[in-house]
């Protein structure tokens, strides 16, 4: 087993008896941030890599990759739209395009919207 899917399986096991929906993970490790899921979805965690480094240190990123972080845990996939939330690999987005003078959150996809108004009725 990767060691990537390994990770994910012992989180999952540890957070099985965790009395809450989401657990949302501030770390200064060095890791890609991730959202994720219990094999039942019962409960979601959310990590975090601190805020200081780059990219998410950049204006406005942060709270970008806690909602996208948020978004797996609701149960949306990535997509190949820079100008959306949940952009992520394979294509070629990444943290330092939520970048942005601005304070806002990048807008869902219909896809998305119709996806969360289906799971989440």
């Amino acid at each position: 087993m990767p060691w990537r899917a390994l990770g994910v399986l012992r989180l999952r096991t540890a957070l099985a008896d965790v009395p809450g929906d989401v657990v949302i993970a501030l770390s200064r490790a060095e890791f890609i941030s991730f959202g994720v899921t219990t094999g039942t979805g019962r409960i979601g965690l959310v990590g975090l890599r601190a805020a200081g480094r780059w990219p998410l240190s950049l204006p406005n990123t942060m709270r970008n990759v806690a909602a996208h972080e948020l978004g797996h845990v609701l149960g949306l996939e990535h997509n190949a739209d820079s100008t959306t939330l949940m952009c992520g690999r394979p294509a070629p987005c990444r943290p330092s395009a939520f970048a942005s003078a601005r304070i806002q959150f990048f807008p869902h996809t219909a896809a998305d919207e119709q996806a969360l108004r289906t799971r989440w009725r």
